[in-house]
């Protein structure tokens, strides 16, 4: 009866393996030579004991040559490596050796050889279980188990009722298939972490790589515009193999750890994909003074076509200037070019030479401590002073260095020259151009009011640690939260970058850069109302985006500007980062104190006092309302109730009344609900 079933048998084993026999599937099955060699080693001698214990046979001599077979390859040492021919070729021969084999030796079984069958039987199943991944064995052998009790059931007499013997190889086969699987998935898991830790350093190892070769990058940006695009796309396909797009996760859903570390190459690498017009790169190496000279030189030559070329006159008025500074190298020789060339197509006396006077210096910024304590604390960085000015410039007309510079721009509002001079000969895009890449240094810059006036420029000595501390010096929360919370909040994100890219018609490359810094300022900080920082902040930005829609800016500003005031975002790294106009703004919001002062300043015109209105001045109380708003409808979770109620009141008392006057009656409808049941809820709570 089993015997006549066998057919059956084998195309039941075959549909069990069909998926194990596609392409993915079989490449990924590679035995080393040592199993493939005890595989033929133990086939021989069980094929041996076989011959003798049930008697002659073709069988035994394809066992025979398929095990010799397994010897040959094993020891063979010109072969190829495995390929997907190669593993379908040994799963088809493992097949037959041991599960097939195990079939044809219960068809011929009498019942005095059935102990000696089954502990046979037994073996190569547990070969089977220690050879193929689990994946395969594990499906095979629980199959090949309900085969051997069939067979033994088909006996009939009484074969249920064994030795002694025959019960323990049961009871030692289950035991063993149970350590093998066991081990099996433990080798699996160790085998999956260390893969895992292995790919982690070679993405590290990347990322410094990478690093390392950003500036040769530029270089080859700036030195040939019309390549630009070229590099680029290049370098986006190099930086995205390991930047968290492995996985199709972006950036910002990164372990937060792993942000604070790589914060920095990430950063420039989204702002190059972004590439807009509020974002500014900056990618500092180490350069000697004489070698920032030398490249000055030679693009004043490659400007000789348009221009005529000045005469430089450079000297060193400090024995304490450092031989080296860190630099965006490019940004520095592109102003010093441009200063250059319009004070010698200024110079009236047309002698044709501009002189360079460097000093040393000191630039200080503001930096605040925590998110919570609007305190701050004042670092200092060793800067060196540029006086830049026609000829050889008189005592008189020289600036007098001062020991310490603030970094803010002296001078931006003022004429370039007297009032005699053109407007044309400086335009506003020299200006501009000048004013954002000593923003982007951290600098210093004051522009001369008179032609005979030099003009200063102080940039510090090592830019990148400038720009480390001020990040550096925002610590996130070291309180952790649960893997649950984590999730629903990763969730808020994704649900809030969708919604920013359609509501607020924001461009996606654009909001990764933010996220990314949203994610390495906030951390796992919360506010008063218990909200999660960043989950609040992203919510406030919603809620933006539905009064205003189809406008990205005052979303941009409203993230902008929670990082500055509860992360502690120093201005300067704002300033240094983005567009002039971006930072006014948050400047400007930030010393916004009272309710009343978030009255657009209007403009009357002539005697019909009508008021002119720019629109970014709404953007001020919008923003500050869907703060308020936010809060409001989180009311329930705030510890203090007394500053529920003020909240509330003051919504009531004074936003009540500048929504109605500049702002659409929606959102002052939402603010009233908002504030009464805010109300309502502490009178509830008392």
């Amino acid at each position: 009866m089993f015997f006549r079933t066998l057919p059956f048998i084998l195309l039941c084993m075959f549909l069990l393996l069909k998926s194990s026999f596609k392409k993915e599937e079989s490449i990924k099955i590679k035995p080393n030579d040592a199993i493939i060699g005890f595989t033929g080693c133990y086939v021989i001698l069980t094929t041996i004991l076989t011959y003798i214990h049930v008697g002659s046979g073709y069988w035994y001599l394809l066992q025979f040559v398929t095990a010799l077979s397994f010897i040959g390859y094993a020891i063979n040492s010109n072969k190829k490596g495995l390929s997907v021919k190669m593993g379908r070729v040994w799963l088809l021969s493992v097949l037959f050796c041991l599960p097939v084999n195990v079939l044809w030796l219960w068809s011929r079984t009498l019942h005095t050889s059935l102990p000696s069958i089954l502990a046979l039987s037994i073996a190569h199943l547990v070969v089977t279980l220690f050879i193929l991944p689990l994946r395969i064995s594990g499906r095979l052998v629980a199959f090949m188990l309900l085969v051997i009790v069939y067979a033994i059931y088909c006996k009939g007499r009484d074969l249920l009722l064994l030795k002694s013997s025959s019960f323990l190889i049961c009871f030692l086969s289950l035991m063993l298939f149970f350590i093998i699987v066991y081990q099996k998935r433990k080798l699996a898991d160790y085998t999956g972490c260390a893969n895992y830790l292995k790919e982690k350093q070679i993405q590290e190892q990347e990322i410094n790589q990478t690093e390392f070769s950003l500036n040769s990058n530029l270089e080859t940006i700036r030195d040939h515009p019309q390549e630009a695009h070229v590099v680029i796309d290049q370098m986006m396909k190099d930086i995205t193999k390991f930047i968290a797009y492995l996985d199709n996760r972006p950036i910002y859903k990164e372990d937060l750890n792993l942000i604070i570390n790589n914060f920095v190459i990430w950063d420039i690498f989204l702002k190059q994909r972004a590439r807009s017009r509020n974002n500014i790169i900056l990618i500092p190496s180490k350069v000697s003074l004489d070698e920032l000279i030398r490249k000055l030189e030679v693009a004043l030559k490659l400007a000789s076509k348009e221009h005529t070329i000045p005469k430089l006159m450079i000297a060193f008025k400090d024995d304490k200037l450092p031989k080296k500074i860190i630099c965006d190298a490019n940004q520095v020789v592109c102003l010093l070019t441009s200063v250059l060339l319009k004070m010698a197509s200024l110079d009236t006396s047309k002698n044709g030479f501009v002189s360079i006077q460097c000093y040393t210096t000191y630039l200080e910024y503001e930096v605040a401590r925590f998110s919570e304590d609007k305190s701050t604390t004042d670092v200092w960085f060793p800067a060196i002073a540029l006086v830049i000015g026609h000829g050889a410039i008189p005592e008189e007309a020289l600036p007098k260095i001062k020991n310490c510079y603030q970094n803010i721009a002296e001078g931006s509002q003022s004429n370039w020259h007297s009032v005699v001079q053109k407007e044309s000969e400086w335009t506003n895009v020299e200006k501009r151009n000048i004013q954002q890449i000593v923003r982007t240094h951290y600098g210093y810059l004051q522009f001369p009011t008179t032609p005979k006036k030099p003009m200063l420029v102080v940039l510090p000595c090592n830019v990148a640690a400038v720009r480390d501390k001020m990040i550096a010096g925002i610590i996130p929360s070291s309180t952790s939260i649960g893997s649950r919370e984590l999730k629903t909040s990763m969730v808020v994100l994704k649900k809030a970058y969708n919604s920013l890219c359609t509501l607020a018609d924001m461009r996606p490359n654009v909001l990764d850069e933010l996220f990314l810094l949203i994610r390495r300022c906030y951390g796992f900080r919360r506010h008063a109302s218990g909200q999660l920082f960043y989950v609040r902040a992203l919510g406030i930005a919603e809620l933006i985006a539905k009064w205003v829609p189809y406008q990205p800016k005052p979303v941009y500003f409203s993230l902008l500007y929670g990082l500055v005031r509860y992360a502690g975002l120093p201005l300067p790294y704002v300033k240094a980062n983005y567009s002039i106009d971006v930072y006014s703004f948050v400047e400007n919001i930030m010393s916004v104190n009272k309710r009343q002062d978030m009255e657009p300043c209007g403009l009357y015109i002539g005697n019909r006092l009508k008021r002119v209105i720019n629109t970014e001045q709404l953007f001020v109380p919008c923003i500050k309302f869907a703060e308020r708003l936010y809060d409001l409808r989180h009311a329930k979770d705030y510890i203090s109730l007394e500053e529920v109620k003020h909240m509330a009141q003051e919504t009531l008392t004074i936003d009540i009344e500048l929504g109605k006057k500049y702002l659409n009656a929606n959102i002052v409808e939402e603010l009233v609900e908002a504030a009464n049941q805010a109300l309502q809820a502490c009178k509830g709570i008392c």
